[in-house]
């Protein structure tokens, strides 16, 4: 048998045969024998029970994956791809759940411009960023605040309580300026049994008492209330005086020219409260004399005088009697 060393080429098909040693033959000489293709194929298991492998496909639940040229019956290539239901894959892109290439929200970092404005009477605070969005922050003045802005500048002012003075009594203490100290500046121990005294000393009042007001009433009139470090000054009335004296005392007295005693008598009534009154004026009535002895001329008539009149009198007759209040 001559050797050939080569072969040219060529597409076998399943009827086409091929030469192998037959183990199998039952000379035990193990003979060179044909094959055909299609004998061997028969040959080949499917699933460790014999038979032969007709096609072979893929499927998809998930729909997330696009499988073309499936089932191959004879021969080729299976496609698999990404389902792309919409943009394009690059390095700033990703594949999103519902089978789109879109890029990551945050993955652009953001930054922001801040400006200040001024939206009377209150001061905005504008964030500006890289997208051109704006937001901004609202400065609100409170009670004694003022804010006012100036190239993006805000200068707070206190329009309220700028400083605090001390004054007779109080003291101040500013060295801490956001909480400054008030004070008395009185000397002395501050108990409870001691009062502030107006010379600015703690001292205990001599002799204190309780009250604080009492009322001052009399017969007629509305009656006062007097507080306490009030005066009350009994006053003297028509032919009366009144005197202060030591110690604590007020003396009331009447006028010298006021009669002590009055009794009635002809022509002149004196009533329960001491009223005195004449019957017939200018007329007095002496019968009978009063004066037994000696005789002395009776009063016979009085007359009222205006004080020109008065001063002009000289009294030179023995019967006229001058009475002066």
């Amino acid at each position: 048998m001559a050797v050939i060393y080569s072969y040219p080429k060529a597409t076998p098909t399943a009827s086409d045969l091929l030469i192998g040693t037959l183990t199998s033959d039952a000379s035990g000489e193990n003979p060179t024998k044909t094959f055909s293709i299609s004998d061997i194929i028969g040959l080949v298991p499917a699933a460790g029970t014999g038979g032969t492998v007709t096609s072979i496909g893929l499927a998809n639940t998930d729909n997330f994956l696009t499988i073309s040229n499936s089932p191959i019956t004879t021969s080729g290539d299976i496609s698999i791809d990404l389902t792309n239901n919409g943009g394009t894959p690059s390095s700033t892109t990703f594949y999103r759940g519902d089978g789109q290439w879109a890029v990551p929200p945050n993955t652009v970092p953001y930054t922001y411009t801040l400006t200040s404005v001024a939206n009377a009477p209150n001061i905005d605070i504008n964030l500006t960023d890289n997208f051109s969005n704006v937001t901004f922050v609202k400065l609100i003045n409170g009670p004694g605040i003022n804010m006012t802005s100036v190239n993006n500048q805000i200068t707070v002012a206190n329009t309220g309580v700028n400083s605090i003075v001390g004054s007779t009594f109080i003291s101040i203490d500013s060295s801490t300026a956001t909480a400054p100290i008030v004070s008395l500046s009185a000397t002395g121990t501050s108990i409870a049994t001691k009062f502030l005294r107006g010379d600015n000393t703690w001292q205990t009042i001599a002799a204190g008492g309780t009250m604080s007001s009492w009322t001052l009433a009399g017969d007629t009139g509305t009656p006062e209330q007097v507080d306490d470090g009030q005066t009350v000054t009994i006053a003297g009335g028509t032919g009366v005086s009144t005197v202060v004296s030591a110690s604590d005392t007020i003396t009331v007295n009447l006028d010298s020219a006021v009669p002590t005693s009055i009794v009635a008598g002809s022509n002149v009534q004196v009533s329960g409260t001491g009223a005195v009154t004449v019957a017939a004026a200018n007329s007095v009535q002496n019968s009978p004399n009063p004066v037994g002895s000696p005789t002395v001329t009776q009063i016979t008539n009085i007359v009222a005088l205006t004080q020109a009149q008065y001063n002009a009198l000289t009294p030179v007759d023995t019967h006229l009697y001058i009475i002066t209040a």
